[in-house]
């Protein structure tokens, strides 16, 4: 007869709302302790408010309202938005947050996040502005781009001072218990001290940051947007929309300015219609340039979605028995390769003789959280899912396929789950799966002879979990 595992960890990933919400449950001496990584839904998903109140029931009864942790990976709407429709609950008398772990980038008083939210917010500005365009029945498919990319960022607030979700966080839990993590940071969680966390991401370096494609060459790699081309978008959007420019001031001086309406009533008048005339004539259509500043807020929204992405936390917990679970938020390549810039702790100690390494954590994951959905660039081959060697290895998707296909999104990108599938020997399970078949997948091939990981599902589809148990009851917090 097999020794019973010492130990197990619970990971429930809500279903049915292509965004991250996941509760960790873990016992600490008979007491059970909850992690909430994430909670938020996509942008216009139908029945997206319901689906979250009946989430938020689901923790409510889960945790009886203590979450001994939360965790915010980045400030993307599907991430973060439970917190703001649920609000009432959230940051009211329903919940209780006893700690609560937060990116470098969300410190107020760090220069360098504060340049960042900067950028980030007059770019926000920019593309709230380019989306009211649509209203005016444009119909320019740039604008549809901007649109579909604005369903992950989370609105600015309308008033100007009204305070962000995070902002509401922070206040909840309070300055003694609100962490914000570095690179290289190793931590435990104050009432899950079993748990050992080794904070990958976001990094410091901006040149990091600011890689958010895995190969160069147009449209391949983009970076942190310039806050003169998202000042000059919404400025050329504003007047569009007929609102005050931003801009009052042209490229000629004064004294050579002159109004259109003016101008075609002086004795240039001819001289106007004639090139007029030319400009508007039917054969020189493919000459305009009225419409080309949408390529650069098209160009802009990308950036914007994938430098979010790569400011994400993250963070792989260890196990007793030094297993790993790896949630990298929607972390893209510049964060990912720069978990090799730094050893976990940064520095040797008493505690840590022997600092990790980026190699030996990804070689012991045994939970993998894909990053932004199963997209094509938010996974590193080489350098991260290949160095996933942990014959244990099961992972979760927070994806479902028939809202990406709505938005032409390749979420799951086939290439990168066929790898998922053939590593993990097809322990895969999504946020639209078949429980019937990821159950068989789990019995037909289970991740450990004598302590596998395994599977339930809730009978209404609304969460799946895995449980993965370890073998190993170390003493002290080494």
């Amino acid at each position: 007869m097999r020794e019973p595992a010492c130990g197990n960890i619970a990971v429930r990933m809500y279903r049915g709302i292509l965004g991250d919400c996941f509760l960790l449950r873990h016992d600490e001496a008979g007491q059970p302790r909850h992690i909430l990584i994430d909670c938020g839904v996509l942008q216009g998903v139908e029945g997206a408010r319901d689906r979250m109140k009946t989430i938020v029931d689901d923790i409510q009864a889960v945790t009886g309202g203590d979450l001994d942790l939360v965790v915010l990976t980045h400030e993307h709407h599907d991430h973060l938005s439970g917190f703001s429709y649920e609000k009432e609950r959230f940051f009211g008398d329903a919940f209780d947050i006893h700690e609560l772990w937060l990116a470098w980038t969300e410190d107020p008083n760090d220069p360098q996040a504060a340049a960042l939210r900067q950028r980030f917010t007059r770019t926000k500005a920019a593309l709230t502005k380019v989306v009211q365009l649509d209203a005016l029945a444009m119909g320019d498919p740039r604008i549809g781009t901007v649109q579909a990319l604005s369903a992950f960022i989370e609105p600015l607030p309308v008033d100007g001072p009204r305070k962000t979700t995070v902002d509401l966080l922070r206040e909840k839990a309070g300055g003694r218990t609100t962490r914000f993590l570095e690179p290289g940071d190793v931590l435990r969680p104050e009432r899950l001290p079993t748990l050992k966390a080794m904070v990958m991401g976001p990094p410091r370096s901006e040149q990091r940051l600011r890689k958010d494609a895995p190969s160069k060459g147009a449209g391949k790699e983009v970076y942190l947007t310039d806050l003169e081309e998202a000042f000059a978008v919404e400025d050329r959007a504003r007047r569009e929309l007929g609102e005050e420019p931003l801009i009052a001031e042209l490229p000629f001086a004064r004294p050579y300015q002159r109004p259109i309406d003016e101008a075609r009533h002086s004795w240039t008048e001819l001289a106007y219609e004639g090139v007029e005339q030319l400009y508007f004539a039917e054969p020189n259509v493919w000459r305009r340039i009225e419409g080309e500043w949408l390529d650069g807020a098209e160009s802009m929204a990308l950036k914007m979605d994938s430098d979010t992405n790569n400011t994400s936390l993250v963070l792989a917990f260890e196990l007793p028995d030094r297993q790993v679970l790896l949630f990298p938020g929607d972390a893209q390549v510049g964060n990912w390769l720069s978990w090799a810039d730094q050893t976990y702790p940064r520095e040797a100690s008493k505690e840590h003789p022997l600092p990790a390494t980026r190699d030996d954590i990804l070689s012991r994951v045994t939970l993998y959280k894909v990053g932004h959905h199963c997209s094509h660039n938010a996974t590193l081959r080489e350098f991260g899912l290949e160095k996933m060697t942990c014959p244990r290895l099961v992972a979760m998707i927070p994806v479902v396929e028939s809202v990406a296909r709505q938005n032409d999104w390749k979420m799951p990108f086939p290439d990168l789950l066929d790898a998922l599938l053939q590593r993990t020997s097809g322990r895969v399970v999504t946020g639209d799966g078949d429980p019937e078949q990821e159950r068989a997948v789990f019995a037909d091939n289970p991740s450990d002879d004598r302590y596998p990981a395994t599977l339930a599902h809730a009978e209404d589809g609304l969460w799946v979990e895995l449980t993965i148990p370890y073998e190993k009851c170390r003493k002290g917090t080494g």
